[in-house]
Formats: C-alpha cells, structure tokens, sequence
C-alpha cells in the first residue's frame, strides 16, 4: 500500500513538473517574440556594450595623454 500511495505521488509529482516545464517554455517564447518585436536582441546590446567599452577606453587614454603632456 505504501509502495503504492509513493508511486502515485511521485507520478503527480512528473505531472506537474511536466506542465511547469511547458508554462516555462510558453512564457520565454512570449517574451521573446515581445523582445523581438521591440528589437531588444543580444546582438544590438553587445554591440552597443562595446561601443561604451570603447568610448570609455578612448576617453581614459586622452585622459592620460594630456596627463602626460
């Protein structure tokens, strides 16, 4: 009986695990095809990163020419 009663729990357990896994996969499918949407993609935000990187580097090595000078 025991054996029995974990087996059924541990099936509702798979169960309901099943039906997050696929809540889960439905939202990161909205919300990316909402990012899309709004253009909000890795590859504009990695290129935009960069191009701050390398402003802020060129500011700093100005910086420390005219420190130099």
């Amino acid at each position: 009986v025991i054996k029995a009663a974990t087996s059924r729990v541990r099936i509702k357990i798979c169960y309901i695990t099943m039906a997050l896994t696929l809540l889960g996969c439905l939202v990161m499918i909205i919300s990316g095809k909402q990012a899309a949407r709004r253009d909000d993609t890795l590859l504009r935000m990695n290129t935009e990163k960069k191009a701050m990187w390398r402003a802020e580097a060129e500011t700093e090595l100005e910086a420390a020419a005219m420190k130099a000078q």
